[in-house]
C-alpha cells in the first residue's frame, strides 16, 4: 500500500497532455455580453486616457476589470489570478497586469479639479473627461439594454451610501468613519443603474440632488411615457419637488414624474401630526406571505403647506401621509407622548395612502439592495488607492459591471436566474470547471453537459447583439 497523499482516497497529478484547464468556464458568457452591448465601441468613442501606456487599449481594460469584478476580485492583485489560469487566456485573451490597471485608473485622476476642496468644505467634485466617457458608455449600455422592450414606465429609486476606506485622502462620513459616499439613480423595472455620482464621505447625502436626478433621465429611452421617482428625506427640496410637479422634457415631449419621498417631519409638521385625532390614524398593515398583518404602525392625512414652497395657485398642493410608531415599552415614557412620527410627501392622489407608503417603502428592497451588491458581492466596497478619481472609476465600473451582470441574466439565462445574487451566480456558472482543447484551428471548451443552457445563453447572446 502506497504512502498517503491526503485524506481522501485520490493523488495529484500534473497534467501532460497540453490540454489548458480553467476555473471560470462561465466567465467567457461575461465578456460576450460586453461584446454583443458593442462595449469595446462605445469605450473606444467616449473614453480616452491621455497618459495610457502602451499595449492594451482601454475598451480592453475596462472589459479585463467587468470580467475581474465578475470572477469575484475585489482588489487589483485579484487580476494576477486570472491572468495564470491558462484555459481563460486562450477563452478570452490575455489579460493585463494588476499593475498595468493600476495605472489605468490612475489616468482618470486630476489632481488640479480638486483644488478647491479644502476652500469649499463638502464639495461635489467635477467629473475629468475620462470619468464623464465611462459614465456615456454605461449610459449607451442602458439604452441598448431596454431597446427592444420600448418600455413606457421607469421608476427610479435615488440613494447615497457610505463606502469606508482608511486612506488618508478620504473625508470623515456622517457615521464617523473615513470614506466616500457615493449616489446611484436605479431603474427598477429593467434592474439596471442608470446613474452614480461619487462624492467624498463628508458631502451630505442631500447636496444637489436635482443635478443627479436630471442627469439620469439622459440614459432613458425615448419609449418612457411616466416617471416615478421613490427617496429617502435627502431628496425632500422643494427645488427638487417643483421639478417633478411640472413634469421633465424627456426626448422632446413632457413627462409627468410621479413621486414619494420621506418628508423631514419640522416643528410645524410635527404639530399638525400630533392634533391628529386618534379616530384619524389607520392601521399601516405589513405585508407578508401570511397576507397583510398589523403591527405598531398606524398611518393618517395630514394637510400642511410647508412655509417655503412654491406651489403654483393653479396646481394642486402634495399630499403628507404621516406615520407613528408606537415603542415596544411606550408605557414607560414620561412626556406623555410616546410615539415616533415619520411622513411621506407624494403627489400620487389616485393610490389608497397605505398603499402609497408600501409602495415608497419597497425601495429598501431595490435601490438599497443594489448597493449591497455593488459594495459586497462585487468590488465597489474596497477602493484601490487613495487617488479620488481613481476611485470614481472603479466604482463607476463596478455600477458598470452590475448592467452588463443583469443584462447577461435576462437576455441570455433562464428566468429563474434574474434574482438570484452573485454568490449563486458563480457557484453555477462563472466558476465552473472547464478544460480548453485546441484542435484545427479551433477552440473548443469541455463543460457539465446541461450547465444552465450555456449552448442556448450564447445563442441568445448573438441574437441580442443584432437587434
Amino acid at each position: 500500500m502506497g504512502e498517503k497523499e491526503g485524506l481522501l482516497p485520490f493523488k495529484l497529478i500534473e497534467d501532460e497532455t497540453g490540454e489548458a484547464l480553467t476555473s471560470y468556464s462561465g466567465l467567457p458568457l461575461v465578456v460576450e455580453t460586453c461584446e454583443a452591448l458593442g462595449l469595446a465601441g462605445l469605450v473606444k468613442q467616449h473614453v480616452q486616457i491621455k497618459q495610457r501606456q502602451r499595449g492594451y487599449s482601454e475598451s480592453e481594460y475596462v472589459q479585463s476589470v467587468i470580467a475581474l469584478i465578475a470572477a469575484g476580485g475585489d482588489c487589483l492583485e485579484d487580476m494576477e489570478r486570472l491572468r495564470s489560469d491558462g484555459g481563460l487566456k486562450l477563452l478570452v485573451g490575455e489579460l493585463p497586469s494588476a499593475e498595468a490597471v493600476r495605472f489605468f485608473l490612475y489616468g482618470f485622476h486630476d489632481e488640479k479639479l480638486l483644488e478647491a476642496k479644502s476652500e469649499q468644505g463638502a464639495f461635489i467634485a467635477p467629473e475629468t473627461k475620462p470619468l464623464a466617457g465611462l459614465w456615456e458608455v454605461q449610459r449607451e449600455v442602458v439604452l441598448k439594454a431596454s431597446r427592444k422592450e420600448a418600455p413606457q414606465q421607469a421608476t427610479i429609486d435615488q440613494d447615497a451610501t457610505v463606502v469606508e476606506s482608511h486612506k488618508e485622502q478620504s473625508r470623515m462620513t456622517y457615521l464617523g468613519e473615513r470614506g466616500y459616499q457615493p449616489v446611484i439613480n436605479y431603474w427598477v423595472e429593467q434592474d439596471l443603474i442608470l446613474a452614480d455620482e461619487f462624492r467624498d464621505g463628508n458631502v451630505p447625502a442631500g447636496m444637489d440632488c436635482l443635478s443627479s436626478f436630471m442627469r439620469t433621465t439622459r440614459a432613458l429611452p425615448a419609449s418612457i411615457e411616466t416617471l416615478y421617482f421613490r427617496s429617502d428625506s435627502a431628496a425632500y427640496q422643494h427645488k427638487l419637488l417643483d421639478t417633478m410637479r411640472d413634469g421633465i422634457e424627456l426626448n422632446g415631449k413632457r413627462v409627468p414624474v410621479y413621486f414619494a419621498i420621506s418628508a423631514d417631519v419640522s416643528e410645524a409638521l410635527r404639530g399638525k401630526i400630533i392634533s391628529l385625532s386618534d379616530s384619524a390614524w389607520k392601521p399601516l398593515r405589513r405585508l407578508t406571505e401570511k397576507g397583510l398583518i398589523e403591527g405598531r404602525k398606524e398611518w393618517a392625512e395630514v394637510e400642511f403647506i410647508p412655509s417655503d414652497a412654491s406651489v403654483k395657485k393653479a396646481m394642486k398642493p402634495d399630499r403628507y401621509l404621516a406615520i407613528r410608531v408606537r415603542p415596544w415599552q411606550g408605557e414607560l415614557f414620561s412626556d406623555g407622548n410616546s410615539y415616533h412620527y415619520y411622513a411621506v410627501v407624494t403627489n400620487r392622489w389616485e393610490m389608497e395612502g397605505e398603499e402609497v407608503l408600501r409602495w415608497q417603502r419597497e425601495r429598501c428592497g431595490s435601490v438599497e439592495k443594489v448597493h449591497d451588491v455593488v459594495k459586497n458581492d462585487l468590488a465597489g466596497g474596497v477602493m484601490p488607492c487613495g487617488r479620488f478619481y481613481a476611485n470614481a472609476a472603479w466604482w463607476r465600473l463596478n455600477c458598470l459591471c452590475y448592467n452588463v451582470i443583469s443584462i447577461m441574466k435576462r437576455k441570455a439565462l433562464p428566468k429563474s436566474f434574474w434574482p438570484v445574487r452573485m454568490k449563486a451566480l458563480r457557484f453555477h456558472l462563472i466558476g465552473v470547471a472547464g478544460k480548453v482543447v485546441s484542435h484545427a484551428r479551433m477552440t473548443f471548451l469541455k463543460i457539465t453537459e446541461g450547465l444552465i443552457g450555456y449552448r442556448q445563453a450564447r445563442s441568445q447572446l448573438v441574437e441580442f447583439s443584432s437587434a
